[in-house]
């Protein structure tokens, strides 16, 4: 299993981007490759690449000319600066990534009866001020103002099953999207696809719950009840009675700087994202075997380090 440890990995001497030193180090090959500058791709193609991957769109002409022309020997690193700071263009771009992620974009039963709320005002607004992502994860699950929609859920018309609930589906898109892992088949029965069990699947559900949830195997009830709690309790306890208070000490437990998988857990989506595929695959299986842990690890800890900004990451 992926450690909760932070990650801290040392940093491969050179000059080259952290990225390529770690590369380097794992294909001595590379090396010269990596530290000759002719061979980096052509202006061109660096800047259609670098605007498609920040903010979306090409670069016009004459943005092109302009960049192409330019002497500084810094012209790459001010290009991706200014890219960053579009703020507009950068947030329009990666509303739609943060919608699939997050399921923003799921119209149904829940809006029609009134209950599950999309969060684009809040999360259009997140990435317009490039919240920090430690903030961004604890407004989610705390269900601030205008970001409710997340843990909600959906309210299914008719009799559901019991794993279908609205606490389950919280727990499973909390564990799923910010730890990588799945508690889909652990909500019916003990998993057949990882280590989880039937009462780690309810201890996070029952975070959310109004009242005491009763343990369903496969849909039909046991007796027991479940028990309040966090998938990694090394981490801390959910000890709040309260549901807006559990949801707090939750949020906590999921950001504090001991839960390393927390960093690893989005910086693997977004080198998925860039790239086209993660350093860990599935990206919903964090404890798969990782393509280079050091690299994921060094890019963690630097976004840590960062304050937990998105931006810095993209950088």
């Amino acid at each position: 299993r992926t450690p909760l440890a932070p990650p801290r990995p040392a940093l491969p001497v050179g000059e080259e981007n952290p990225n390529d030193r770690f590369l380097a180090d794992r294909f001595p090959n590379l090396k010269p490759q990596i530290s000759n500058p002719k061979t980096l791709t052509t202006d061109r193609i660096f800047a259609r690449r670098a605007f498609l991957d920040l903010i979306g769109l090409l670069p016009t002409p004459a943005e092109l000319d302009e960049f192409v022309n330019d002497s500084a020997p810094n012209k790459r690193d001010k290009l991706i600066d200014r890219l960053l700071t579009d703020r507009r263009n950068y947030a329009d771009h990666w509303l739609t990534f943060w919608n699939d992620l997050l399921r923003n974009a799921y119209q149904g039963t829940g809006f029609i009866d009134g209950g599950r709320q999309q969060i684009t005002g809040w999360l259009y607004a997140s990435l317009l001020t490039n919240k920090p992502y430690d903030q961004f994860v604890r407004e989610l699950i705390e269900a601030a103002p205008g970001a409710e929609g997340f843990t909600f859920g959906i309210k299914w018309r008719g009799t559901v099953n019991e794993s279908q609930r609205r606490e389950i589906q919280a727990a499973q898109s909390i564990c799923q999207v910010l730890l990588g892992t799945n508690l889909k088949c652990a909500s019916c029965h003990d998993s057949f696809v990882n280590d989880w069990k039937l009462t780690d699947a309810y201890a996070p559900a029952s975070v959310f719950a109004d009242s005491p949830l009763e343990l369903h195997r496969c849909d039909k009830p046991t007796g027991k009840p479940a028990v309040v709690g966090f998938l990694y309790p090394e981490l801390g306890q959910i000890e709040a009675t309260a549901r807006p208070e559990r949801q707090k000490q939750l949020a906590t437990l999921l950001t504090k700087p001991e839960n390393g998988r927390f960093a690893r857990v989005i910086v693997n989506r977004l080198w998925a994202k860039l790239m086209g595929r993660g350093l860990i695959e599935p990206l919903d299986n964090l404890d798969a075997e990782s393509w280079h842990r050091d690299l994921l690890d060094w890019l963690a800890s630097d976004f840590v380090a960062s304050g937990w900004r998105l931006k810095s990451l993209h950088r």
